[in-house]
């Protein structure tokens, strides 16, 4: 047996190392002369500076040390604003959508081609902006604007017509209406213009 091999154990109780004779163990320090030789032995930390203990079977929590832990994130957007489209001329409607659809803050809940259609959508959908016409068979926007201001009373409901009189806007505010817009502007002031009329809620 060389100088390297560690024999644990005589026939009288006594172990060595390389020949010699390993001390007897201490009761309070252990086998001391083990160290001398190399042997360590390693034990979980004791005592007040050991640390959190987990109970058996659970892990020891420990808190995010990460840059921006806690901080609050930006505020969630606010949803989409629901839409119906009133207007008798298949075109005129089906681009009021599509431009409306497009944009990330609206969204087209309903469409219409005359007032008496209009009021159902209006229950049914429960918007927060109407698009409403004037000239419509059936029943037109004057007919229909007041019908539909009681069944959504905090909806945004803006006349979009080719007439501009002085003397109909009157009119129409009066019925209930929150503007009046003319059908020949450009589509991105109409879609300003939309955006600043919903950003005021209606006080009822």
């Amino acid at each position: 047996m060389d100088a390297h091999t560690i024999r644990l154990g005589r026939g009288d109780g006594a172990g060595s190392v390389g020949g010699a004779p390993l001390p007897e163990p201490d009761p309070v320090a252990g086998w001391r002369g083990a160290a001398e030789v190399g042997l360590t032995a390693v034990a979980p930390p004791v005592g007040p500076q050991a640390g959190p203990q987990a109970p058996a079977g659970r892990p020891i929590e420990v808190a995010s040390t990460r840059a921006g832990a806690g901080v609050p994130g930006p505020p969630p957007a606010p949803p989409p604003r629901r839409v119906v489209v009133v207007d008798d001329a298949d075109g005129v409607r089906d681009l009021l959508c599509l431009l409306l659809g497009t944009e990330p803050d609206f969204v087209i809940v309903g469409a219409a081609s005359n007032g008496a259609e209009a009021i159902e959508e209006v229950v049914r959908t429960a918007p927060d902006l109407v698009l409403l016409d004037l000239a419509m068979p059936v029943l037109d926007g004057i007919g229909a604007l007041p019908r539909i201001r009681r069944a959504a009373p905090r909806a945004v409901v803006v006349i979009f017509t080719g007439f501009s009189e002085a003397a109909l806007l009157d009119r129409v505010l009066a019925l209930g209406a929150d503007a009046l817009l003319e059908k020949g502007l450009a589509t991105g002031p109409l879609v300003d213009q939309l955006r600043k009329l919903c950003a005021s809620p209606r006080l009822t």
